[in-house]
């Protein structure tokens, strides 16, 4: 029995998808559609429609647009990997804000905290990446990490403890 031909709506979802790689390859690349569609030999609002995922392109036209972004078809026509699934949201991101280098180093900074992944260096050697120490318990011979009041978690229950039975603090 021969398989099923897809649905509308997965056919539909592939276009989508083939829209958005073009466009963030050619952006990637630093071609405008005006660049792309020379190029490729087709009219700038034909790219624009294949970008937006309203065209379907020829098969012609794929090798085309392959040729065009220096990458081999099958590259183009790959679907969309796990690993890669919000890499155009961020690239959009990034552009749409007009950010730096500099911003975006920022932003990674905030990322790898986030993540708890150790931050990577600067871009550029002129910036330094100043991680404060973290604060030490108050206490003697105490190197934990401070919890309140400078002090770490162990010697601020303790305190907290005393206090209570302190008569005359009002238990505070």
């Amino acid at each position: 029995m021969p398989p099923e031909p897809p649905d509308a709506s997965t056919v539909s979802g592939h276009l989508q998808g083939l829209a958005r790689r073009i466009r963030a390859l050619r952006e990637r690349r630093g071609l405008t559609q005006e660049d792309l569609a020379a190029r490729c030999g087709i009219s700038v609002s034909f790219a624009s429609l294949l970008e937006r995922g309203e065209r379907s392109p020829s098969y012609e036209t794929l090798l085309q647009v392959a040729a065009a972004l220096q990458l081999p078809l099958w590259e183009l026509l790959r679907l969309e990997d796990t690993k890669d699934a919000g890499v155009h949201r961020l690239e959009a991101f990034v552009q749409g804000r007009g950010l730096s280098r500099v911003d975006v180093d920022r932003l990674l900074s905030v990322a790898e905290v986030m993540f708890n992944a150790p931050a990577p260096a600067p871009a550029t050697e002129d910036l330094q990446v100043v991680r404060p120490e973290p604060a030490r318990c108050g206490e003697p011979g105490c190197e934990k990490p401070v919890l309140a009041r400078s002090l770490c978690a162990a010697h601020y229950h303790r305190e907290r403890r005393r206090k209570a039975a302190s008569p005359g603090t009002g238990g505070t």
